[in-house]
């Protein structure tokens, strides 16, 4: 649960896999060597050429900061909408770091990965400015995930599958829901990942004192009301129950310790819910749901832009859900502080408008489960 620089790792990165391929009279060393960073300003590159510059703004240690972050979730190589966006928001500074919650390029190992580099290329220019932070989706799973293992550097010895990290007052979990449905690939890395995450959250939620806010993304939401045939759209979801409707369910584990933020991709659209558990509201009150709620909140954010295009709806919203945007966009997740949170949906289709904003509120005293 230490404190880290991504973006300084994501440059060492960079810059390793660079001096291997220098021209020498001897045989390369297997090992990289030499590594070393300037700051503000960086290049990767070697004899046979170099990037251009890129600048990036290392992050503040400590919980007394206030995070800004880009949230979203399925942005494809092909009609990538979000994009132009999200570059403009980090040439402007807005941001301190990204969530990509699942799905990348659809797919990045197809044309022998070929769509996999042009969707770098991409996203290079917010990718190489801010610590692009991710978890695995279901379009990453050709030939045992090994593209989103090989192109993303994330914290932990899971090779990015599961991880945590802290940033400012937040603890942030990012882990795979895609071991439930690709069992092929080993069952026991469900029960691997479930006492990992166990474990982790026993810590996050002894240390709410300095870090109040425990925040989880997954790719497979526990609930939506997509008019589809998803997961989420199940009762006895798989993320949600688990295996079989009763083994490695993760509701009832994040809701033991008082998860209070879930972010989720997957469906192509953009979904808020009110405070839930096992599908029940508990709104901290009527005029302010979200002040003290008494579950916690989900967000799905899948509606970035991919050559799937966009996800319907059912004809009529679920009790549980608060708000249905059929519209490409991303998340504005602002943490401001340990009691207030700031969620934001950016709207491409209207030119940037703000189309859904709403506080979380959370006093710092009582909030350590939900129970």
């Amino acid at each position: 649960m230490r404190s880290f620089h991504p973006c300084w790792s994501c440059c060492c990165l960079l810059l390793f896999s660079s001096l291997g391929v220098q021209g020498s009279p001897k045989a390369p060393s297997a090992a990289p060597e030499q590594v070393h960073l300037s700051y503000p300003v960086y290049r990767c590159g070697s004899t046979q050429g170099w990037s251009r510059r890129f600048r990036f703004r290392a992050l503040k240690n400590g919980p007394h900061w206030s995070p800004r972050l880009a949230v979203f979730g399925d942005l494809g190589a092909d009609n990538p909408r979000a994009l132009p966006r999200l570059r403009r928001d980090t040439l402007q500074g807005m941001y301190d770091a990204v969530l990509h919650v699942g799905d990348f390029a659809y797919n990045m190992d197809e044309d022998n990965a070929r769509v996999g580099d042009k969707f770098m290329n991409l996203i290079e220019p917010v990718a190489a400015s801010l610590p692009y932070m991710t978890c695995p989706g279901n379009h990453e799973e050709r030939y045992n995930f090994s593209n989103y293992k090989a192109r993303f550097s994330m914290p932990g010895n899971s090779e990015g599958l599961w991880y945590s990290w802290d940033l400012g007052p937040a603890h942030i979990i990012s882990f795979s829901t895609e071991v439930y449905f690709f069992l092929h690939y080993g069952r026991h890395l469900v029960e691997k990942q479930f006492h990992w995450l166990e474990s982790d959250l026993q810590k996050a939620n002894q240390n709410r004192v300095a870090r109040p806010w425990i925040i989880t993304m997954g790719h497979r939401p526990m609930y939506c009301s997509n008019a589809d045939l998803d997961d989420c759209t199940w009762h006895e979801s798989k993320v949600r129950k688990g295996l079989l409707g009763k083994f490695y369910g993760l509701e009832d584990l994040f809701y033991k310790y008082g998860v209070d933020l879930q972010l989720w991709a997957h469906e192509h659209s953009y979904e808020r819910l009110w405070p839930i558990y096992n599908y029940q509201v508990y709104n901290g009150s009527r005029e302010t749901p979200y002040t003290n709620p008494r579950g916690p909140v989900h967000i799905i954010t899948g509606s970035a832009g991919c050559e799937e295009r966009l996800t319907s709806f059912t004809l009529f919203p679920r009790p549980w859900s608060a708000v249905r945007v059929k519209e490409y966009g991303y998340t504005r997740l602002h943490i401001l502080n340990g009691t207030h949170v700031h969620i934001q949906q950016v709207s491409d289709d209207q030119d940037g408008k703000i189309v859904d904003d709403i506080w979380v509120v959370r006093p710092l005293l009582g909030r350590m489960m939900y129970l």
